[in-house]
């Protein structure tokens, strides 16, 4: 449900993001549309500079029109020099206009603009030519009077002159000199007839002598006769003015006209590149205003799938958050109930336990003293369920730990060859039972040690032997073990293969897990007993090893499991440090421990190496011990009254003395790693119960800075020793520390015993802890495991019937007597008793 709620909000979160990012885009593309289309529209560079030509163009043709309106015949060279001066640069202009125009309307007005300019020049230069005309008519009509006086006149004059002798006949030819001047009034130009002058229009004829009577009459003749021909020049002068000026007007009008074309031409193209500017800022204005909209739209929208997101995100969060809580409830709920089963698998185990190793003991007496062969069977039946209760209690209390991550490995020194050799010679008499061809082939060094975990490695192969033997009716065993060097590195090679009726491939995948069995067709393997947990915790002890299990199996045919594990080198360490010579005199060594047996021992070994040894039962004497004294090495017990050895250790290193000397923590058991040892401010560890050999290392260890061989210390190798003359095995030669040590362990254990008996009477279950805590390493030396698994018993449950504290009292009375007895006979021998 987690899973499923948890990708769902991440579904939301994406999706959201996506769609807003969508929107986003869609947004910014739309936006760059409207860009692009009024890009596109865009007035070019181009068309701005067309509309510069074009306005050039107007100005100068409006330059050139207002002087065209002081048009005279007398400024019409000037004008046209400055026309054709201005003319070429209107022609560039509109040359420039047809190359950057693409419409080729426009192209056809520009040539229509550029002819038209022609056809103007052509008519101002007409009309120059009429202003010419008109402002030279005087000179032309003096010019036409000889040219043009009517015949009729002419012969009359001619034959009035001869018939008054003023005109000598000889002479045929006339001399007549024209000279332009002054338009003069009709008066002074009939005197200038009569009368010389340098500036007039002067005949030379022959001279005649005239009287005055006869020159008055030719001269009145001939000036009536002169303004009857003045009458006619002016009349046909005003004639022509009249013809000059409608041309003129009509020269002017066809200007104007072709003015209003060409002016009307280029507005034309002004108001297309106005109307397109216009257009532009329109388009702009709306591409702008399309942006906005468009920005507004995206952001409307963003704001909406964030909120709409958001309210989903939080309806998701808060779903999110129930169902944690539920499965916070739920997982509560599991672990309490995990928990209760836990502790009531371990109670039963526990309770089972103990009773059934009662039980077997009995049975064992029982069997001595059976007359009955039917009493003896029922006896070996009755055996046979006892040791398999009993197994199947260790099994589970195995399981438990594994699974609960709770198992520890105890590493020591390891005979590999031997304890290989021990594990497959125990279920020889049960395969010899079956009638089983039972075959061991094994190919370790004798000599070959290593450090490992001695019971796991013999659950491992015991548990597969076990199941070889169970499930073969008939045929073979065989066990091979050897150590192959692999990567520069040995590694335990482990086959144990049958000739059973081996497992189906189907099923193959299954057989490693908890509580599985297999289905078996034979009648008689359906009654094999079994709880399907011996491969599971097989897997489970190898995987804690590092190491790999296979299978090859085929039915009818038999089975293999072949193990592998790694190896850890070791020397043979009990030999080489029985073969030492510790040099520890001198070394000052503070013992902190409330238990006084433990204490006395730990003296006792410390001493005999000449080391100086401070005990101390009182946690609060520690600090003010070390203000004192100065120590080497000092050991610490984790579980002690008032003041715990964490709390302890952490005085211990704010001490300005015990800031580097090093502090090994001592326990019965690991309730906790090295790793958190070491974390909360302990340099190592070592377990009870430990022999002298390993203190006096772990002390030579530290404080000579060897490098350590194993910084987890177990219980060393057994060696048939047990009760009280395990406790004095270390100072065996020693009379005095062995005396001491066997009357401190009576004392001590007589009055721990009393308090036991109250706690357990006044329901004290701290102090009954205490006290199972100082017992737990002594009887362990001991080896009394049926002591030690009482207390253990005791340990995880405080309520307990009156038949078990009777059994666990008495059997503490009998440890003291045992060692008085012990002491007793030391004392009397001189020496104790070497039972090995």
């Amino acid at each position: 449900m987690r899973k499923g709620g948890s990708s769902k909000i991440k579904f939301t979160v994406i999706a959201g993001y996506l769609l807003v990012v969508v929107v986003m885009a869609l947004g910014l593309y739309g936006i760059y549309r409207n860009l692009v289309v009024f890009s596109n529209q865009r007035i070019r560079n181009e068309d701005m500079t067309e509309l510069l030509i074009v306005g050039n163009t107007l100005s100068k043709l409006y330059e050139i029109e207002s002087d065209q309106n002081l048009f005279t015949a007398e400024n019409a060279r000037q004008y046209f020099l400055k026309y054709d001066s201005v003319t070429p640069e209107i022609n560039r202009n509109l040359n420039r206009l047809k190359l950057s125009s693409l419409d080729a309307l426009r192209a056809a007005k520009l040539d229509t603009i550029e002819l038209l300019i022609k056809d103007k020049k052509v008519n101002l230069q007409a009309v120059a030519a009429l202003l010419d005309s008109l402002n030279n008519a005087p000179e032309i009509i003096s010019r036409t009077d000889r040219s043009y006086v009517p015949r009729a006149l002419n012969q009359e004059v001619s034959n009035f002159l001869e018939k008054n002798n003023l005109r000598t006949p000889r002479r045929s030819q006339s001399d007549t000199t024209v000279v332009a001047g002054e338009r003069k009034g009709f008066l002074d130009r009939v005197r200038n007839v009569f009368v010389a002058s340098p500036d007039s229009t002067v005949v030379i004829s022959n001279k005649s002598v005239v009287n005055e009577h006869e020159f008055k009459v030719i001269v009145d003749t001939l000036i009536n006769k002169i303004r009857y021909s003045e009458k006619l020049d002016l009349a046909r002068q005003r004639e022509l003015q009249v013809i000059f000026a409608q041309r003129l007007d009509s020269m002017n009008a066809t200007n104007r006209m072709l003015t209003v074309r060409i002016d009307d031409l280029l507005k034309s193209i002004e108001q297309a590149e106005m109307r397109k500017s216009l257009q532009l800022i329109i388009d702009k204005e709306k591409a702008l205003s399309d942006s906005q909209r468009t920005m507004f739209v995206v952001s409307c929208l963003a704001v909406l799938i964030a909120l709409i997101f958001g309210i989903l995100f939080l309806v998701d969060i808060n779903r999110s958050q129930r169902y944690r809580r539920q499965l916070e409830s739920s997982h509560k709920r599991i672990s309490q109930l995990l928990a209760s089963r836990e502790k009531l698998m371990l109670t039963i185990s526990h309770d089972i336990k103990a009773p059934m190793s009662s039980i077997l003991g009995y049975i064992e007496l029982m069997e001595g003293d059976v007359q009955n062969p039917e009493n003896e069977s029922r006896l070996r039946n009755m055996k046979h369920s006892g040791r398999h209760v009993q197994q199947l209690v260790s099994m589970l209390l195995d399981h438990h730990r594994l699974v609960a991550g709770t198992w520890q490995l105890a590493e020591s020194t390891v005979h590999l060859h031997a304890l290989t050799e021990d594990t497959a010679d125990s279920f020889r008499p049960l395969a010899k039972q079956k009638g089983l061809n039972y075959k061991v082939d094994n190919k370790i060094p004798r000599g070959q040690i290593c450090l490992g975990d001695p019971y796991v490695m013999r659950q491992i192969m015991g548990n597969l032997i076990s199941n070889a033997v169970k499930y073969t009716l008939a045929g073979e065993v065989l066990i091979v073990a050897r150590v192959k060097r692999e990567d520069d590195a040995d590694r335990f090679w482990f086959s144990v293969s049958d000739t059973g009726e081996g497992i189906d491939p189907a099923d193959q995948q299954y057989i490693f897990q908890e509580f599985s069995r297999l289905n078996n067709t034979g009648i008689e393997l359906e009654n094999v007993e079994g709880s399907g947990l011996g491969l599971a915790i097989t897997k489970g002890f190898i995987d804690a090893l590092h190491g790999s299990i296979s299978l090859i199996s085929e039915i009818g045919k038999g089975s293999e499991f072949i193990v592998e594990l790694p190896l850890k080198p070791a020397e043979n360490e009990e030999d080489e440090m029985t073969g030492l010579q510790f040099n520890l005199e001198g070394v000052s060594v503070l013992v902190v421990d409330d238990d006084p047996i433990q204490l006395t021992m730990m003296a006792e070994m410390l001493q005999k190496e000449g080391m100086y040894c401070v005990i101390e039962a009182n946690p609060r004497k520690v600090i003010p011990q070390m203000n004192e004294n100065l120590f080497d090495v000092i050991f610490m017990d984790i579980r002690m009254p008032h003041i715990d050895g964490i709390s302890l250790v952490e005085k211990v290193r704010e001490n300005r003395n015990g800031k580097e000397v090093p502090v090994i923590a001592l326990s019965a058991g690991p309730e906790m790693s090295v790793a958190e040892l070491q974390a909360a401010g302990f340099t190592d560890y070592l377990s009870k119960p430990f022999d002298a050999i390993h203190l006096y290392g772990i002390i030579d260890q530290y404080v000579k800075n060897r490098k350590p061989v194993a910084s987890y210390y177990t219980r060393p190798v057994e060696h048939g020793i047990k009760g009280a003359e395990a406790l004095i095995d270390f100072v065996r030669d020693d009379k005095h520390a062995s005396s001491v040590i066997l009357q401190s362990f009576i004392s001590e254990t007589r009055i721990n015993t009393e308090k036991l008996q109250k706690s357990l009477a006044g329901k004290d279950n701290e102090t009954t802890r205490e006290i199972v805590h100082k017992f737990l390493p002594l009887f362990q030396m001991m080896g009394n495991e049926e002591l030690v698994n009482l207390l253990l018993l005791l340990n995880e449950d405080h309520q307990w019937s009156d038949e078990k504290e009777t059994a666990l009292l008495n059997k503490l009375h009998a440890s003291v007597e045992e060692a008085e007895a012990f002491l007793t006979e030391t004392e009397e021998n001189g020496k104790p008793i070497d039972n090995r």
